[in-house]
Protein backbone atom coordinates (compact mmCIF):
# COMPACT_ATOMS: atom_id res chain seq x y z
CA UNK A 1 0.00 0.00 0.00
CA UNK A 2 1.05 3.35 -0.87
CA UNK A 3 1.21 6.18 1.34
CA UNK A 4 -2.03 8.93 0.88
CA UNK A 5 -1.03 12.28 2.16
CA UNK A 6 -4.19 14.56 3.10
CA UNK A 7 -3.43 18.66 1.88
CA UNK A 8 -4.94 20.34 4.76
CA UNK A 9 -6.19 24.29 5.13
CA UNK A 10 -6.57 24.26 1.29
CA UNK A 11 -8.06 27.40 0.29
CA UNK A 12 -9.36 27.47 -3.26
CA UNK A 13 -8.45 26.06 -6.75
CA UNK A 14 -9.92 29.41 -8.16
CA UNK A 15 -6.50 31.34 -7.23
CA UNK A 16 -4.14 30.24 -9.42
CA UNK A 17 -1.26 30.76 -7.11
CA UNK A 18 -3.00 28.25 -4.90
CA UNK A 19 -3.80 26.06 -7.73
CA UNK A 20 0.02 26.18 -8.47
CA UNK A 21 0.69 25.36 -4.77
CA UNK A 22 -1.62 22.13 -4.93
CA UNK A 23 -0.26 20.67 -8.30
CA UNK A 24 3.65 21.15 -7.41
CA UNK A 25 3.00 19.37 -3.86
CA UNK A 26 1.19 16.61 -6.06
CA UNK A 27 4.10 16.04 -8.37
CA UNK A 28 6.76 16.49 -5.44
CA UNK A 29 4.99 13.77 -3.48
CA UNK A 30 4.89 11.67 -6.94
CA UNK A 31 5.02 8.24 -4.93
CA UNK A 32 1.80 8.98 -3.11
CA UNK A 33 -2.12 9.15 -3.48
CA UNK A 34 -2.82 13.07 -2.64
CA UNK A 35 -6.24 14.03 -1.20
CA UNK A 36 -7.55 17.27 -0.53
CA UNK A 37 -11.17 19.10 0.21
CA UNK A 38 -11.76 22.92 -1.19
CA UNK A 39 -14.59 24.92 -0.57
CA UNK A 40 -15.36 25.86 -4.47
CA UNK A 41 -18.35 24.72 -5.77
CA UNK A 42 -16.50 23.66 -8.98
CA UNK A 43 -13.10 23.22 -8.55
CA UNK A 44 -10.50 23.71 -11.29
CA UNK A 45 -8.98 20.73 -12.55
CA UNK A 46 -5.36 19.82 -10.61
CA UNK A 47 -3.43 17.30 -12.19
CA UNK A 48 -3.04 14.17 -10.04
CA UNK A 49 -4.99 15.46 -7.32
CA UNK A 50 -8.12 13.44 -5.47
CA UNK A 51 -10.90 16.17 -4.68
CA UNK A 52 -12.39 14.34 -1.57
CA UNK A 53 -15.72 15.57 0.36
CA UNK A 54 -13.79 15.39 3.32
CA UNK A 55 -9.91 14.72 4.67
CA UNK A 56 -10.23 11.57 6.32
CA UNK A 57 -7.16 9.48 8.05
CA UNK A 58 -3.82 9.95 5.99
CA UNK A 59 -0.09 8.44 6.57
CA UNK A 60 0.72 12.16 6.58
CA UNK A 61 -0.59 15.80 6.24
CA UNK A 62 1.21 18.99 4.95
CA UNK A 63 -0.59 22.38 5.74
CA UNK A 64 -0.76 24.46 2.05
CA UNK A 65 -1.52 27.48 1.07
CA UNK A 66 0.56 30.68 1.35
CA UNK A 67 -0.64 33.42 3.36
CA UNK A 68 -3.27 31.09 5.01
CA UNK A 69 -2.07 31.93 8.48
CA UNK A 70 -3.64 35.98 8.10
CA UNK A 71 -5.25 37.60 10.99
CA UNK A 72 -7.61 40.35 10.21
CA UNK A 73 -8.53 41.40 13.37
CA UNK A 74 -5.86 43.56 14.89
CA UNK A 75 -5.59 42.09 19.07
CA UNK A 76 -8.30 39.71 18.31
CA UNK A 77 -7.98 35.99 16.76
CA UNK A 78 -10.30 34.96 13.78
CA UNK A 79 -12.26 32.46 13.47
CA UNK A 80 -10.85 31.09 10.22
CA UNK A 81 -7.79 31.47 11.89
CA UNK A 82 -8.43 29.67 15.13
CA UNK A 83 -9.75 26.53 12.35
CA UNK A 84 -6.59 26.45 10.15
CA UNK A 85 -4.89 25.89 13.89
CA UNK A 86 -7.13 23.24 14.06
CA UNK A 87 -5.88 21.36 11.52
CA UNK A 88 -2.58 21.74 12.59
CA UNK A 89 -3.70 19.98 15.79
CA UNK A 90 -5.12 16.51 14.32
CA UNK A 91 -2.25 14.81 13.72
CA UNK A 92 0.81 17.00 14.75
CA UNK A 93 3.70 14.14 14.41
CA UNK A 94 2.27 13.38 11.01
CA UNK A 95 1.79 16.77 9.85
CA UNK A 96 4.09 19.22 8.10
CA UNK A 97 3.96 22.63 7.01
CA UNK A 98 5.28 23.25 3.56
CA UNK A 99 6.09 26.41 1.62
CA UNK A 100 4.05 29.01 3.44
CA UNK A 101 4.79 32.64 4.49
CA UNK A 102 3.94 33.84 8.00
CA UNK A 103 2.09 37.06 6.89
CA UNK A 104 2.26 40.44 8.90
CA UNK A 105 -1.11 40.44 10.10
CA UNK A 106 -0.17 37.37 12.28
CA UNK A 107 1.68 38.92 15.33
CA UNK A 108 0.92 39.19 18.71
CA UNK A 109 -1.64 36.45 20.10
CA UNK A 110 -2.06 34.76 17.29
CA UNK A 111 1.39 34.46 16.33
CA UNK A 112 2.02 33.24 19.73
CA UNK A 113 -0.78 30.49 19.41
CA UNK A 114 0.62 29.78 15.61
CA UNK A 115 4.03 29.26 17.09
CA UNK A 116 2.86 26.73 19.70
CA UNK A 117 0.97 24.69 17.15
CA UNK A 118 4.23 24.67 14.59
CA UNK A 119 6.68 23.45 17.76
CA UNK A 120 4.58 20.17 17.45
CA UNK A 121 4.85 19.89 13.82
CA UNK A 122 7.51 16.98 12.44
CA UNK A 123 8.76 19.75 9.87
CA UNK A 124 7.85 23.41 9.07
CA UNK A 125 9.57 24.74 6.00
CA UNK A 126 8.82 28.53 4.87
CA UNK A 127 9.34 30.39 1.73
CA UNK A 128 10.73 33.52 2.13
CA UNK A 129 13.49 35.16 4.94
CA UNK A 130 11.39 37.06 7.42
CA UNK A 131 8.87 34.06 8.07
CA UNK A 132 11.97 32.35 8.97
CA UNK A 133 13.84 34.21 10.80
CA UNK A 134 10.41 34.97 13.00
CA UNK A 135 9.50 31.34 13.50
CA UNK A 136 13.55 30.61 14.70
CA UNK A 137 13.36 33.28 17.19
CA UNK A 138 9.98 31.99 18.54
CA UNK A 139 11.70 28.77 18.88
CA UNK A 140 10.27 26.72 15.39
CA UNK A 141 12.86 24.67 14.24
CA UNK A 142 11.90 26.06 10.32
CA UNK A 143 13.77 25.06 7.11
CA UNK A 144 13.89 27.99 4.48
CA UNK A 145 13.07 27.04 0.98
CA UNK A 146 11.15 28.38 -1.71
CA UNK A 147 7.62 28.68 -2.73
CA UNK A 148 6.48 24.97 -4.21
CA UNK A 149 5.56 25.86 -7.35
CA UNK A 150 8.89 26.78 -8.40
CA UNK A 151 9.20 22.99 -9.15
CA UNK A 152 6.55 23.23 -12.00
CA UNK A 153 7.94 23.42 -15.62
CA UNK A 154 6.11 25.02 -18.93
CA UNK A 155 5.25 22.96 -21.17
CA UNK A 156 5.53 23.23 -24.94
CA UNK A 157 1.33 22.43 -25.37
CA UNK A 158 0.77 25.57 -22.59
CA UNK A 159 2.93 27.60 -24.52
CA UNK A 160 0.59 27.03 -28.09
CA UNK A 161 -2.17 27.47 -26.21
CA UNK A 162 -1.02 30.55 -24.76
CA UNK A 163 -0.40 31.55 -27.90
CA UNK A 164 -3.72 30.82 -29.37
CA UNK A 165 -5.43 33.19 -26.72
CA UNK A 166 -3.02 35.77 -27.85
CA UNK A 167 -4.23 35.86 -31.26
CA UNK A 168 -7.89 35.12 -30.22
CA UNK A 169 -7.00 38.81 -28.21
CA UNK A 170 -5.38 40.04 -31.22
CA UNK A 171 -2.59 40.13 -29.54
CA UNK A 172 0.79 40.14 -31.14
CA UNK A 173 2.79 37.54 -28.47
CA UNK A 174 6.45 39.44 -28.66
CA UNK A 175 4.95 42.87 -27.90
CA UNK A 176 2.80 42.00 -24.95
CA UNK A 177 3.43 43.63 -21.28
CA UNK A 178 1.78 40.76 -18.96
CA UNK A 179 0.35 42.89 -15.95
CA UNK A 180 -0.89 40.78 -12.80
CA UNK A 181 -3.15 43.03 -10.62
CA UNK A 182 -5.63 42.32 -7.51
CA UNK A 183 -7.80 43.83 -5.27
CA UNK A 184 -6.85 44.84 -1.37
CA UNK A 185 -8.62 44.81 1.86
CA UNK A 186 -7.68 44.38 5.14
CA UNK A 187 -5.31 41.73 5.01
CA UNK A 188 -2.80 43.96 2.79
CA UNK A 189 -2.64 47.44 3.01
CA UNK A 190 -2.58 49.29 -0.40
CA UNK A 191 -4.45 52.30 -1.20
CA UNK A 192 -6.99 50.64 -4.47
CA UNK A 193 -7.49 53.94 -5.91
CA UNK A 194 -3.84 54.40 -6.05
CA UNK A 195 -2.85 51.34 -6.96
CA UNK A 196 -5.34 51.42 -9.96
CA UNK A 197 -4.17 55.01 -11.33
CA UNK A 198 -0.43 53.33 -10.70
CA UNK A 199 -1.74 50.39 -13.16
CA UNK A 200 -3.49 53.14 -15.34
CA UNK A 201 -0.28 55.15 -16.28
CA UNK A 202 1.89 51.91 -16.38
CA UNK A 203 -0.30 50.91 -19.25
CA UNK A 204 0.02 54.45 -20.86
CA UNK A 205 3.58 54.40 -20.67
CA UNK A 206 3.88 50.60 -21.91
CA UNK A 207 1.70 51.55 -24.87
CA UNK A 208 3.86 54.66 -25.84
CA UNK A 209 7.16 52.22 -25.83
CA UNK A 210 5.20 49.81 -28.10
CA UNK A 211 3.70 47.17 -26.03
CA UNK A 212 0.56 45.67 -25.72
CA UNK A 213 -0.96 46.00 -21.96
CA UNK A 214 -2.15 42.81 -20.77
CA UNK A 215 -4.08 42.44 -17.82
CA UNK A 216 -3.84 38.63 -16.36
CA UNK A 217 -6.51 37.20 -14.35
CA UNK A 218 -5.01 35.13 -12.00
CA UNK A 219 -7.80 34.70 -8.91
CA UNK A 220 -11.65 34.93 -9.15
CA UNK A 221 -12.00 33.43 -5.75
CA UNK A 222 -13.40 35.01 -2.73
CA UNK A 223 -13.83 38.75 -1.73
CA UNK A 224 -10.91 40.92 -2.67
CA UNK A 225 -9.36 37.72 -3.95
CA UNK A 226 -11.19 38.24 -7.74
CA UNK A 227 -9.23 40.27 -10.20
CA UNK A 228 -11.93 40.62 -13.23
CA UNK A 229 -13.67 43.96 -11.34
CA UNK A 230 -10.43 45.67 -10.96
CA UNK A 231 -9.26 45.06 -14.34
CA UNK A 232 -12.49 46.22 -15.96
CA UNK A 233 -12.09 49.28 -14.01
CA UNK A 234 -8.61 49.85 -15.25
CA UNK A 235 -9.97 49.01 -18.55
CA UNK A 236 -12.60 51.56 -19.10
CA UNK A 237 -9.38 54.18 -18.68
CA UNK A 238 -7.23 52.53 -21.08
CA UNK A 239 -9.39 51.44 -23.77
CA UNK A 240 -6.24 49.66 -25.91
CA UNK A 241 -6.02 47.88 -22.54
CA UNK A 242 -6.54 43.52 -23.38
CA UNK A 243 -7.67 40.96 -20.49
CA UNK A 244 -5.93 37.69 -20.89
CA UNK A 245 -8.33 35.23 -18.38
CA UNK A 246 -7.71 31.41 -18.08
CA UNK A 247 -11.08 30.69 -16.05
CA UNK A 248 -13.21 31.76 -19.47
CA UNK A 249 -11.03 29.39 -21.69
CA UNK A 250 -11.71 25.68 -22.38
CA UNK A 251 -8.80 23.54 -22.26
CA UNK A 252 -7.63 20.12 -21.04
CA UNK A 253 -4.75 21.98 -19.18
CA UNK A 254 -4.45 23.58 -16.15
CA UNK A 255 -5.45 27.49 -15.25
CA UNK A 256 -2.10 27.92 -13.78
CA UNK A 257 -0.48 25.91 -17.08
CA UNK A 258 -1.92 28.39 -19.61
CA UNK A 259 -0.79 31.45 -17.45
CA UNK A 260 2.77 30.16 -17.16
CA UNK A 261 2.49 29.43 -20.86
CA UNK A 262 1.60 33.08 -21.29
CA UNK A 263 4.47 34.45 -18.97
CA UNK A 264 7.27 32.13 -21.16
CA UNK A 265 6.26 33.68 -24.15
CA UNK A 266 5.66 37.82 -23.11
CA UNK A 267 8.66 39.48 -23.46
CA UNK A 268 7.38 41.96 -19.98
CA UNK A 269 6.17 40.68 -17.41
CA UNK A 270 5.02 43.18 -14.23
CA UNK A 271 4.43 40.53 -11.17
CA UNK A 272 2.12 42.39 -8.79
CA UNK A 273 1.19 39.14 -7.73
CA UNK A 274 3.48 36.47 -5.88
CA UNK A 275 2.55 33.79 -8.03
CA UNK A 276 3.00 35.89 -11.65
CA UNK A 277 6.81 36.45 -10.40
CA UNK A 278 7.19 32.51 -9.11
CA UNK A 279 5.27 30.86 -12.49
CA UNK A 280 7.62 33.39 -14.28
CA UNK A 281 11.24 32.27 -13.06
CA UNK A 282 9.97 29.08 -13.10
CA UNK A 283 9.66 29.23 -16.85
CA UNK A 284 12.90 31.02 -17.03
CA UNK A 285 11.51 34.37 -17.41
CA UNK A 286 12.40 37.53 -15.35
CA UNK A 287 9.53 39.93 -14.22
CA UNK A 288 9.55 43.10 -12.85
CA UNK A 289 8.43 42.26 -9.15
CA UNK A 290 6.19 44.73 -7.75
CA UNK A 291 5.24 43.60 -4.66
CA UNK A 292 3.17 44.40 -1.99
CA UNK A 293 4.44 42.04 1.05
CA UNK A 294 7.54 40.20 2.65
CA UNK A 295 6.73 37.18 0.70
CA UNK A 296 7.15 39.22 -2.27
CA UNK A 297 10.02 41.62 -1.22
CA UNK A 298 11.81 37.91 -0.49
CA UNK A 299 12.29 37.05 -4.04
CA UNK A 300 13.72 40.49 -5.29
CA UNK A 301 15.98 40.40 -2.17
CA UNK A 302 17.11 36.38 -2.27
CA UNK A 303 17.26 36.15 -6.45
CA UNK A 304 18.45 39.95 -7.60
CA UNK A 305 14.97 40.19 -9.97
CA UNK A 306 14.30 43.73 -10.30
CA UNK A 307 11.49 45.59 -8.50
CA UNK A 308 10.25 47.87 -5.80
CA UNK A 309 7.37 47.78 -3.23
CA UNK A 310 4.04 48.88 -4.47
CA UNK A 311 3.74 51.92 -2.22
CA UNK A 312 7.42 53.16 -3.58
CA UNK A 313 6.60 53.03 -7.30
CA UNK A 314 6.62 55.65 -9.98
CA UNK A 315 5.94 54.67 -13.20
CA UNK A 316 8.61 57.51 -14.56
CA UNK A 317 10.96 56.20 -12.54
CA UNK A 318 10.86 52.29 -13.34
CA UNK A 319 9.97 52.11 -17.06
CA UNK A 320 13.14 51.66 -18.17
CA UNK A 321 14.13 48.85 -15.54
CA UNK A 322 10.72 47.38 -16.73
CA UNK A 323 11.22 46.86 -20.20
CA UNK A 324 15.11 45.73 -19.78
CA UNK A 325 13.79 42.48 -18.07
CA UNK A 326 12.94 41.76 -21.13
CA UNK A 327 16.24 40.84 -22.19
CA UNK A 328 16.79 38.83 -19.28
CA UNK A 329 16.43 35.05 -18.39
CA UNK A 330 16.71 33.05 -15.36
CA UNK A 331 17.89 29.72 -14.68
CA UNK A 332 15.40 28.23 -12.17
CA UNK A 333 17.32 24.66 -12.32
CA UNK A 334 18.66 24.91 -8.54
CA UNK A 335 15.96 26.61 -7.15
CA UNK A 336 13.66 23.41 -8.58
CA UNK A 337 16.65 21.20 -7.34
CA UNK A 338 15.86 22.86 -3.57
CA UNK A 339 12.19 22.39 -3.53
CA UNK A 340 12.38 18.97 -4.37
CA UNK A 341 14.99 18.74 -1.63
CA UNK A 342 13.30 20.50 0.92
CA UNK A 343 10.06 18.55 0.47
CA UNK A 344 11.61 15.27 0.85
CA UNK A 345 13.31 16.16 3.81
CA UNK A 346 10.14 17.17 5.22
CA UNK A 347 8.66 13.92 4.63
CA UNK A 348 11.36 11.64 6.06
CA UNK A 349 10.91 13.57 9.12
CA UNK A 350 6.83 12.22 8.82
CA UNK A 351 8.03 8.85 8.09
CA UNK A 352 10.57 8.15 11.11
Amino acid sequence: MGLTIGLINAYSTLNIGDAAIYSALTALASEAKVVAKFQDTQPEYIPGLQIVPEVGRCDAYISVGGDIFNNAREGLITKAFIQNLLQLRRSPKKTFLFGQSIPRSCHGLSFQALAFCLRRLAAVCVRDEESHKRLTQAGVKAILSYDAAFSLAVSSPAQTQAQQIFQALEIQPESAALISLRAFDSMYSHDNQQFQQQLISLCRRLGERQYQPVLLIQSQAYGADNDLAVAKQISQEVPQLKIFNPFTVSSDLPKWELVMGALSIAPVIVAIRYHTAVLALAAGRVPFNLYYSNKGRDLSQRLGISGCSLDQFDVDVYIDAIAQTSQQTFDHTAIRTQVQHSFNQCLELIKD
